[in-house]
């Protein structure tokens, strides 16, 4: 049973009890009192006065009740008034709201309980105001600044958030720098060590005034901030490193295409001398060995004009003219050219009355590297070439094909690269130069150059696209 009647008290609100205390306390007296004048009444067997004192006393009784409920209803609310006033506080902080304060008067408990709560709050919206300014510190920080930059203004940063008289980063040991005493009355140093994962990057120093408080929180959040500075500087640090490299890659590149291009241009000369001289040996007296002397300087110059086509791209030294031509006429010579009569070779041309309007050089070069792949690795099976026309689009479409294996599904994304080749091509199968050369060319000439999907049963199949008009129109 006293279980239960516990149950039940705590079951009622704190100011409803005391409510009940104040009304007890006031009535049980003149309760008591009253019972036993009654009780005394009974025993003598009062006369017919001492009766109407008796019910007059009860009267009275009845009236001291009401007054002592309203009275202690009264107290009860002024009582509480200073635990409304915490909770409604404690509720406004819980919003995010620490600007007012709990003003209770007196040095009682609960004046000194509202004044914790004051500090509280007042700590609270000053770390609040801090983390705040090391966000916005944190968030200006660029490792393009560069280290120096980034340590300075840690440093003014830090002095601004934490409200500090000096503060100081310091790129050194931290053990090269004596940690100071706390002197009461003076400026209280502080100290975080700057450290990335395991690597101590170096120190964060500085005072604040002798009358400013500092806790543990306090200190975690200067050891936060000086966390975040070191991996801003580790940033940076790493920034510079990766722009000093490619600076470095730059000069390389354009040292290598300085190289390009004067090893082009000084190989052009003999291998023209060459092959003009081996071919008028050849007509003088005809021998195998000057046709292949003949052959492969032929195919060496092709090369060297490739590198050379290269530097130009590059440079942006190329600019196509731009001319009508007729494509079919154009593949049939750069096939002649390629001289091989022994792979059967069909021109199907089904943009009769359209030209290309195209370098007539550069589509030259086009045709003659796709073509040489084409037999090359095409494993000198047929080669089929098919022109068409979108004229809706005014445009032409070329495509060579061959009947080899196709191009290697690891292959296809990165076929049109610099210096590209099959992995499964020996080195010495060309300079990885044709397709990248050839797509570039036809991009500069308002076209492209794309690699068709896969279709089983047969090899690979490479589309130029070109702008092109009607003869008729022209």
């Amino acid at each position: 049973m006293a279980e239960d009647g516990d149950d039940v008290a705590r079951g009622l609100s704190f100011r409803t009890r005391l409510t009940l205390a104040l009304i007890l306390s006031a009535v049980l007296p003149m309760t008591a009192f009253g019972l036993l004048v009654l009780a005394m009444d009974a025993v003598v067997g009062g006369s017919g006065a001492e009766s109407n004192l008796a019910r007059l006393l009860l009267f009275a009784l009845a009236i001291a009740v009401l007054l002592a409920v309203f009275v202690s209803y009264l107290l009860a609310a002024d009582l509480t008034r200073p635990l409304r006033s915490i909770a409604a506080a404690v509720d406004r902080v819980s919003a995010g709201d620490l600007s007012t304060p709990i003003r209770v008067a007196g040095d009682d408990e609960l004046a000194r309980v509202a004044d914790s709560h004051n500090r509280l709050a007042n700590d609270l919206e000053r770390r609040n105001r801090e983390l705040g300014r090391i966000l916005t510190a944190i968030e200006g920080a660029s490792p393009r600044d560069g280290v120096q930059f980034l340590v300075g203004k840690a440093a003014h940063d830090a002095q601004a958030a934490f409200a500090m008289l000096d503060a100081e980063v310091i790129l050194v040991d931290p053990a090269e720098i004596p940690t100071e005493e706390v002197v009461p009355g003076e400026a209280r140093p502080l100290r975080a060590v700057l450290r990335v994962g395991d690597d101590v990057m170096g120190v964060l120093v500085g005072r604040v005034p002798a009358t400013r408080t500092w806790e543990r929180a306090d200190q975690d959040l200067f050891e936060l901030f000086a966390s975040e500075v070191a991996v801003a500087i580790r940033n940076a640090q790493l920034f510079g490193q990766v722009e000093a490299q490619n600076a470095q890659l730059l000069e390389l590149d354009a040292a290598k295409d300085d190289f390009l291009r004067g090893v082009s241009h000084n190989l052009q000369t003999p291998l023209t001398s060459i092959r003009a001289y081996a071919e008028q040996l050849a007509i003088d007296r005809p021998d195998q060995r000057l046709g292949i002397i003949a052959e492969q300087s032929e195919r060496l110059s092709r090369m060297v004009r490739q590198l050379l086509t290269v530097t130009r791209l590059e440079s942006g030294a190329l600019h196509p003219r731009s001319e009508v031509v007729a494509l079919a006429t154009r593949v049939r010579k750069a096939w002649e050219a390629l001289g091989a009569t022994e792979v059967p070779f069909r021109l199907d041309d089904q943009a009769a009355g359209w030209l290309a309007v195209a370098d007539a050089d550069q589509l030259d070069q086009v045709l003659w590297a796709l073509l040489d792949n084409a037999v090359r690795y095409g494993e000198r099976t047929a080669i089929a070439v098919e022109i068409a026309v979108d004229k809706d689009a005014s445009r032409l479409r070329l495509t060579i094909a061959d009947g080899g294996p196709g191009v290697a599904e690891d292959d296809r994304a990165r076929l049109f690269g610099r210096f590209v080749r099959g992995v499964a091509r020996s080195p010495d199968e060309g300079s990885g130069l044709g397709l990248y050369v050839s797509r570039e060319l036809c991009r500069a000439m308002g076209g492209d150059l794309l690699l068709e999907p896969p279709v089983a049963g047969t090899g690979a199949a490479f589309s130029v696209h070109l702008p092109a008009e009607s003869a008729e129109e022209g």
